[in-house]
């Protein structure tokens, strides 16, 4: 019986150590620099990447959702960042990717405000990559932020 138990342990502690990186590649959030920016504060987002084989392509995207959107709030873009080449020539099965969205890129907000002036946009980004198979992951969205003019 003691032996089991020690067996059993054993191969907890080896399961639990496994990788468990996927071919399908596979974002999450790892931090966000604010969760209310205004100006020309740049809105940063630090993202984990893994993918089984590393086989990382250069394709990556980004969509902006705006609760209440004015025109040209909302936009999804898959060319506004790529994966670097350093990243995907690593061939590491896990890695960090870092999105900064200055004023420019992080979207308008021009919607105007009762009372003169402009409304704040409270918005989410969601973020997916495929690999060079094919293999699309899932796509990860951040919590509320708001952007201030």
């Amino acid at each position: 019986m003691r032996y089991f138990l020690i067996l059993v342990v054993i191969g907890l502690v080896v399961g639990c150590t496994k990788n468990k990186f996927t071919t399908k590649p596979q974002l999450k959030i790892k931090s966000i620099s604010s969760t209310e920016i205004s100006g020309s504060q740049t809105l940063t987002i630090v993202l984990t990447l893994t993918d089984k084989e590393g086989d990382y392509s250069d394709f990556f995207a980004v969509k902006k959702n705006v609760s209440n959107p004015c025109p040209g709030s909302n936009f999804t873009d898959s060319s506004l960042f790529l994966l670097p080449q350093d990243f995907i020539n690593s061939k590491s099965s896990e890695g960090e990717v870092t999105i900064s969205l200055d004023q420019i890129h992080r979207g308008a907000n021009t919607c105007p405000a009762q009372g003169g002036g402009v409304r704040p946009d409270t918005c989410t980004y969601s973020f997916w990559t495929r690999d060079k198979a094919g293999n699309l992951s899932d796509t990860v969205t951040t919590k509320p932020i708001i952007i201030r003019n």
